[in-house]
């Protein structure tokens, strides 16, 4: 399956490197200071239907671009190390792309709240981030916390969006 809206390969700013993360493994660290705004990666991978995603045994990353369709990132990118925290330096500008949350100083790990591109209502994780807001777990229906809707406004995989517009438009 492929489709030219969707990167083949991963794209990371010559401003992050992976590293050993107290999170979790390894993460990704800003090597100088990071802007707010700045466009820090773009995911890149093949896509897959829901189906093939099951199927699939962990360990692998992916994320939600379209209803019934992933993008099994590329295992072979540094991107493939953003770890996921409750507190995220990152958040998406668009299906695939991340982009600072705020100013980032460098040695700060770059991180991704996993519930803003993860639309698998099976789909959960234990967290490890450790951070103030820290909820132990991250599910695929966590785009469903009103907290988070708040916190991250449109910053959300597009059907994940989609799916948070439809259920607070009244019947």
């Amino acid at each position: 399956m492929t489709s030219p809206a969707y990167p083949h390969r991963s794209w990371l700013t010559p401003h992050a490197r992976a590293t050993r993360s107290p999170i979790h493994g390894t993460g990704l660290f800003a090597r100088q200071h990071i802007g707010k705004d700045d466009i820090v990666m773009r995911l890149g991978g093949h896509l897959i239907d829901n189906d093939t995603l099951a199927s699939l045994t962990p360990p692998y990353s992916s994320l939600t671009v379209e209803e019934d369709l992933h993008l099994l990132l590329d295992p072979d990118h540094p991107a493939r190390y953003g770890n996921h925290s409750c507190e995220p330096t990152l958040w998406h500008t668009d299906a695939t792309t991340l982009a600072a949350r705020r100013q980032i100083a460098p040695g700060e790990e770059l991180t991704i709240d996993y519930a803003t591109h993860s639309g698998v209502a099976t789909w959960s994780m234990t967290c490890h981030c450790a951070t103030p807001t820290c909820r132990g777990a991250v599910t695929g229906d966590d785009w469903r916390l009103p907290h988070l809707q708040l916190a991250y406004g449109t910053h959300w995989t597009p059907p994940l969006l989609t799916r948070i517009n439809q259920e607070q438009t009244p019947p």
